[in-house]
């Protein structure tokens, strides 16, 4: 099914496309941003909030940017002051037909030298209804069609942006403050450029599987704190809860296994354009077994070089 027709307007922009950019501007590659992140996925999913933050983080952004005239922004971020942390740009449906270019676009750019990162914002269908209907207001395709049957729609219209992905951003389950750690974790001034940046979440099975997982692991068959009630109330961050998993050989010969898989794996993911990696070990609730072994991973693997970012999505649930 065709994109939404651009109108006259996108026909203009197009002519400014970024094929040409470095010719226009008679730029060299050497002169692009130390880092380039293309926001896009759902409506709703958090993308101009996220955009919001990099801005904080002292990106050069802006919202709703067609594909097409990325090149044409990034000439005019190299008429700055250069003081930026990087850029960050948002490109989704609203471009309508020029959002089409998306991969072409890549390609160009990296042709250029440049590294851009896409990173897709995701959410579970029930949950953008909601938020959609809570805020009264309708996406891109929503005009003349029912609101469940226009997100459908653009999950479907999506699907090859999500492939060219090189981070998938679930948001499903995530509160503002935790989309603002996610991203200051992983992109805060200092990240260094070009290595694998791998997420070690904790979750609870009963709460549901994470969507942007890359891996999932199983930790329900290993001893479990709940039942044990000087441990229950406590979380896998507490030494005792700690202690008590790791004293079984099954969960130290697990451990090892893990951190064997991860530390073989992650390192070849830069080699398939990918920056980013999701690992997501699950118990029951979210707040023992799991979060004990994400932690002793997050310890070991960055011993290793790997950099980790801990993430323990449903620790304070009850």
């Amino acid at each position: 099914m065709p994109l939404l027709h651009f109108g006259s307007a996108g026909r203009i922009c197009a002519c400014f496309s970024s094929a040409s950019w470095h010719r226009l501007y008679n730029l060299p590659v050497s002169e692009g941003p130390q880092q380039l992140l293309i926001l896009t996925g759902m409506s709703g999913a958090g993308k101009s909030t996220a955009l919001r933050m990099f801005e904080d983080l002292g990106y050069y952004c802006i919202d709703n940017l067609p594909p097409t005239l990325i090149g044409t922004f990034l000439s005019l971020y190299e008429q700055t002051d250069k003081h930026n942390t990087g850029v960050a740009v948002v490109c989704d449906l609203r471009s309508g037909d020029l959002f089409a270019r998306l991969r072409d676009e890549l390609a160009l750019l990296r042709s250029n030298g440049l590294q851009p990162e896409v990173l897709y914002f995701d959410c579970d269908h029930d949950v953008l209804v909601s938020r959609f209907e809570t805020a009264r207001r309708i996406p891109p395709l929503g005009m003349g069609m029912r609101l469940v049957d226009a997100l459908a729609q653009e999950r479907s219209l999506l699907a090859p942006a999500r492939e060219l992905a090189t981070q998938v951003i679930d948001t499903t389950e995530l509160k503002v403050g935790q989309l603002r750690d996610r991203i200051l974790q992983l992109y805060a001034p200092g990240k260094s450029a070009g290595k694998v940046t791998l997420t070690l979440l904790s979750f609870g099975f009963k709460y549901g599987l994470p969507a942007d997982a890359d891996f999932v692991f199983d930790t329900r068959f290993l001893p479990n704190p709940f039942y044990v009630e000087k441990l229950s109330a406590q979380s896998g961050n507490d030494a005792e809860v700690r202690q008590y998993v790791m004293d079984s050989p099954v969960a130290q010969e697990y451990l090892a296994t893990l951190r064997h898989l991860l530390s073989t794996a992650i390192p070849h993911y830069t080699e398939v354009h990918k920056l980013y990696a999701v690992a997501a070990l699950g118990c029951t609730g979210g707040r023992h077994r799991s979060v004990t072994l994400v932690n002793l991973l997050a310890e070991q693997l960055s011993a290793e070089g790997i950099r980790c970012v801990v993430q323990h999505r449903d620790i304070d649930r009850s």
